[in-house]
């Protein structure tokens, strides 16, 4: 195959990523939209019909002389990406279309009893099995897994998970990669959940912000100039190991649901879920009490070591604080070191983790798609559709508990 001129490939790119918003529109409103001649968009969008990346819609009217025109718009079902978050309790998986708009999603118990290599058939299987009953004969591309670790920079390896210590090492990502069959990357799943904020939510993306995942066990992420950084051990950011000042107790200890539960029996309180402590303030006033101290110290770690406009709160777990106890730490943590961030639960909810694997997924397609950097930037992403279709997109589970709405 001949090696594609530096010129042509950006153009291509250009007509691409504007049509990548899933507007579809003619071939004049490319001409406007990419500043390319008449010539050049209507050869690229030729050649994409022929790639199948391109198709043909509806018939649009215009004003003025000559004939109507019709409008083309990017094949979504030319390609199925996948995002997993795959946690402590529960295992989510979407697969979505190449505008990354759901087609379906699962969400299951995750199996921690089983070994590494079980674990990762479990998951291939349940991928595998998702896109044949539902994918519509579209080629599944690539697929990205959210994982409850410190994943090394590389992706290559997870040197340690509080959760799911059989994922540690690299027998699991290796087994799931080979049985799934397609590009399969893992990332740290507050990575990920930050990702997903950035690209779905409403972050802004020219701000510091960082992401406290607060579940099964706590998580951390930081972005600067709307990119996620990971550190090359996988450890930046890992507050949850830090001690409590004076105390034998981490952060995580208190600041997770797993933690906090453990820590509860370990003071007398016998609780099911942390959340039945918050469901009853003036019983466990004190333990609460030290739950919210710990949080402000959190706050005030994270503020020292990034400046943060923003420090957005996800997971089952954070969804216990109230928008007044937030507001109070953030008022706390700028009185005692004088770094003011707003302290906001996530617009995405429990969901930013699973959309931020499926953006991963969608933004390793468009590489492939020879897509530019600069051109996937530009790319106007209708967030509102996105969040809606995987809302609203059919729900599946094989092990009893669908609760996907």
């Amino acid at each position: 195959m001949a090696t594609t001129s530096l010129p042509r490939a950006s153009n291509r790119s250009a007509v691409l990523s504007a049509l990548l918003s899933g507007v579809e529109m003619d071939r004049q409103q490319l001409i406007a939209d990419t500043g390319l001649s008449r010539a050049t968009v209507f050869r690229i969008v030729d050649e994409l019909m022929a790639d199948g990346l391109v198709r043909e819609g509806r018939r649009l009217l215009r004003e003025g002389p000559g004939r109507q025109s019709v409008s083309v718009g990017f094949n979504g079902r030319s390609a199925l990406v996948c995002g997993i978050d795959l946690g402590g309790t529960n295992c989510r998986i979407v697969v979505a279309d190449a505008l990354g708009r759901a087609v379906i999603r699962s969400r299951d118990r995750t199996p921690r009893a089983a070994g590494a290599d079980s674990l990762a058939g479990w998951v291939a299987g349940r991928v595998t099995d998702l896109v044949a009953r539902h994918g519509g004969g579209a080629p599944l591309h690539t697929v990205t897994i959210g994982l409850p670790g410190v994943v090394t920079g590389d992706g290559r390896s997870v040197a340690a998970s509080h959760n799911l210590g059989q994922i540690t090492g690299t027998a699991f990502i290796e087994t799931v990669s080979r049985l799934i069959g397609v590009p399969t990357v893992v990332g740290n799943d507050s990575n990920l959940a930050l990702l997903g904020e950035l690209q779905y939510g409403f972050l802004p993306e020219r701000e510091t912000a960082v992401l406290l995942a607060m579940g099964t066990g706590l998580g951390s992420a930081v972005s600067f100039d709307g990119h996620v950084r990971a550190g090359r051990s996988g450890l930046l950011g890992e507050f949850g190991r830090l001690p409590l000042p004076g105390r034998g107790e981490r952060l995580r200890d208190l600041l997770s649901g797993a933690g906090l539960v453990a820590y509860a029996r370990s003071r007398g309180v016998d609780v099911p879920r942390a959340q039945a402590l918050f469901s009853d303030p003036a019983t466990y006033a004190g333990l609460l009490e030290e739950v919210h101290e710990a949080l402000a110290h959190l706050v005030t770690v994270v503020s020292l070591a990034y400046e943060p406009a923003t420090v957005v709160l996800t997971g089952g777990f954070s969804e216990s604080f109230d928008a007044g106890r937030l507001e109070a730490i953030s008022d706390q943590v700028a009185g005692s070191v004088g770094v003011r961030s707003v302290v906001r639960k996530s617009d995405l909810g429990d969901s930013a983790g699973l959309l931020g694997a499926m953006a991963s997924s969608l933004g390793r397609l468009y590489d492939s798609l020879g897509i530019s950097a600069e051109h996937m930037a530009s790319i106007d992403v209708d967030r509102e559709l996105v969040t809606g279709r995987l809302a609203e997109s059919p729900a599946t589970s094989h092990n009893g508990h669908r609760t996907e709405g």
